[in-house]
């Protein structure tokens, strides 16, 4: 389904040139940035070599030639640490860029829209409530973007999401880095819809009761189920998420691309007159052979401080296409939307 956009992406060419002066002292504070830590991680480097040379020959000294090898645990301490130094000075070179050009994004797509840096982990809620990303204990929910547009309210905040195991051999894993999307629709869900993507049979067998809306060509990428268990048949179904919800999504699910193996980004949810949308922002890792992997693609994409070259200039405008993803699924809904 094509849709006709109400608005126009900022002409990307003239908003890098109105934030030139901005670009230009980020890049000279990156470069004085870099200059530090490349003395910090010199003389972390220095200190380090020192240090396990002569824990080695103390140690050779005192209890033989076998013991020299303790000189390796100074190397290991020393690289942990230049590790930790440069997230740290990747992480400040990241909030300098956020704080400075994802304002002047915002105010560049439209002036009425808001945003804060940091978000409340309680907007991740209803997502779980409708099964649309897995349970979670640890992450962080950040760069809240809300606003109005095409008469629709909505809020977007990027969310890195992981699940800690407990016990003695405790780990982190992933559950969700993307997007996720509360945006007001004018249709009335109630059961509330859980659209998640159709795996096949595992998804079928574990998680909850799919309900055939009739579209094979839907029910091949998405399984739909109520929100309370409500038995619905497909002519139910159908009345509640109609075939234009289904093509918008449908439209969605292509405009937006899939994931490594043909999987879908998107999960969706309905209750009452709100959708929930869920995006993953994954991309295709490292690959051998016909095994691909996934790796979370990073929001805003700032370049790293340490690169010889700056790349604000080409992370500028992948930041501004990420922000606008709020406008090009409003404009798909639309024309789901217009006649409720």
């Amino acid at each position: 389904m094509k849709v006709e956009r109400t608005a126009k992406t900022p002409d990307l060419d003239h908003l890098v040139e109105e934030l030139r002066p901005k670009l230009d002292d980020l890049e000279q504070d990156r470069q004085s940035m870099r200059r530090s830590a490349l003395r910090w991680f010199t003389l972390l480097g220095t200190v380090t070599l020192v240090a396990a040379i002569a824990a080695a020959v103390a140690m050779a000294t005192a209890a033989g030639a076998n013991a020299a090898g303790i000189g390796v645990f100074p190397l290991v301490g020393g690289v942990v640490w230049i590790v930790i130094s440069g997230s740290r000075y990747q992480r400040r070179w990241k909030k300098w860029v956020t704080d400075a050009l994802m304002p002047e994004i915002c105010q560049a797509l439209d002036g009425d829209i808001e945003y804060r840096a940091e978000a409340n982990h309680s907007f991740v809620k209803p997502f779980n409530a409708l099964e649309l990303i897995g349970r979670w204990n640890r992450g962080e929910v950040q760069h809240l973007v809300r606003g109005e547009y095409g008469g629709r309210r909505f809020e977007m905040v990027h969310a890195a999401l992981r699940a800690r195991s407990s016990g003695k051999d405790s780990s982190d894993t992933q559950v969700f880095d993307g997007f996720l999307f509360r945006i007001q629709v004018h249709t009335h869900f109630d059961p509330g819809l859980s659209i998640r993507p159709n795996f096949g049979w595992f998804s079928k067998a574990f998680g909850k009761r799919a309900i055939p809306t009739g579209n094979q060509e839907f029910d091949s990428v998405f399984l739909v189920s109520t929100d309370d268990g409500s038995d619905l048949d497909a002519e139910q179904l159908s009345r509640a998420l109609t075939p234009d919800w289904q093509d918008a999504l449908l439209a969605l699910h292509e405009e937006l691309g899939t994931l490594p193996y043909g999987q879908p980004r998107l999960r969706a949810g309905f209750k009452y007159d709100t959708c929930y949308l869920a995006l993953t922002l994954e991309e295709e890792g490292c690959s051998l052979g016909p095994i691909r992997t996934q790796r979370p693609r990073p929001f805003p994409q700032v370049g790293h401080v340490l690169a010889n070259e700056s790349r604000l200039e080409r992370d500028l405008r992948k930041m501004v296409a990420d922000v606008d993803t709020f406008r090009r699924v409003i404009d798909q809904f639309k024309s789901a939307d217009a006649s409720h």
